[in-house]
């Protein structure tokens, strides 16, 4: 572990549901970076996004299913954490192979050096791979909205003087759980939850298949699962009456903030069309409900998908913006 020192800001805590985009400014004090040290850390960022839910996207279920590529030590050369002096977490970053990364900073505690330091570790991050024998790639992050937060806004803006193209790649859909219409299926299909190991390894099947070509194993799954906040019954599938998972929508919850979070959802390309997706996220939103959400939010990137999640009741909440810069040498 390591820390560097420099001057800024130290976040006050938050604590509680977030309703509403207020915060307490950060006092002025000592802040130092330092990489990940292990489970506990994946809670302390998953407990300050949930508690920014007012103003990011990101939730506590993006984290748990993120860090399922790697180990919790291998983790540690991919993120960084930033705290104050009295130790509460102000920041992090989170950088993969594939040159995607996320820049996420708590409410109040944003400023022009900070986020400039933590773009600077993800492009050493970047160079770092490249010496190391790994080919250039373009960078990527996304979830960006800079009519949401001042947070959004500092990032784009440090985005784009780095050289950064904006993109418009889909955005944030939103709905109340306080009525959910009942699944409707074809013949031939049925409703479940992941529950033993056919169903782990049949709902890894189905995931390859829709997003192919795809790196999800069944030990990244199991990694999943022992994820917090990861629930059995919130992991929801479609099979065919021979048991072969065909389509499914993986549901977290975030208690604090009674909310729940659609990620990933997809369905076997030989099964499409036939209103599988629309069952499978109604089921896991009746599932979500009885868990005590009260309400949901997925992400779509086209239009075909805005159709398919508005006809089951999601409706607009944030017009996101990715940025992207090719990879150098």
């Amino acid at each position: 572990m390591f820390r560097d020192s420099v001057s800024g800001d130290a976040c006050v805590a938050t604590a509680g549901r977030q309703k509403t985009s207020s915060y307490t400014r950060c006092e002025m004090t000592a802040r130092g970076m330092r990489a990940y040290a292990g489970v506990m850390d994946l809670r302390r960022m998953q407990a300050a996004v949930a508690a920014a839910f007012a103003t990011t996207s990101f939730r506590v279920g993006d984290l748990a299913w993120l860090v399922r590529h790697h180990t919790h030590r291998e983790l540690s050369l991919d993120i960084r954490l930033w705290e104050g002096g009295d130790e509460r977490l102000i920041g992090w970053t989170f950088f993969r192979s594939k040159g995607e990364f996320n820049v996420f900073v708590v409410p109040g505690c944003a400023d022009d050096a900070l986020v400039a330091e933590m773009l600077t570790v993800i492009e050493e991050a970047s160079q770092a791979a490249v010496r190391a024998g790994d080919p250039p790639v373009t960078l990527h992050t996304y979830g960006i909205d800079r009519n949401r937060s001042h947070e959004d806004r500092l990032l784009a803006a440090a985005l784009q003087q780095r050289g950064f193209e904006p993109v418009q790649e889909g955005g944030v859909l939103m709905r109340t759980l306080a009525e959910v219409a009942e699944p409707v299926l074809p013949a031939g299909y049925g409703l479940g939850a992941v529950r033993d190991r056919d169903d782990v390894v049949g709902r890894v099947e189905a995931h390859r298949a829709a997003f192919a070509p795809s790196d999800l194993t069944l030990e990244k799954y199991d990694r999943v699962r022992r994820t917090w906040p990861y629930r059995a019954e919130l992991d929801r599938v479609v099979a065919t009456d021979d048991g072969v998972v065909v389509a499914f929508c993986t549901a977290w919850i975030d208690e604090g903030n009674a909310s729940g979070l659609l990620e990933p959802v997809g369905t076997h390309p030989a099964h499409q069309r036939r209103g599988l997706a629309k069952a499978v996220c109604l089921d896991a939103l009746r599932a979500l409900r009885e868990a005590g959400a009260q309400s949901a939010q997925v992400g779509y990137e086209s239009d075909a998908v805005l159709a398919t999640y508005q006809a089951i009741g999601f409706e607009p909440r944030w017009d996101e913006v990715s940025f992207r810069r090719p990879g150098k040498r």
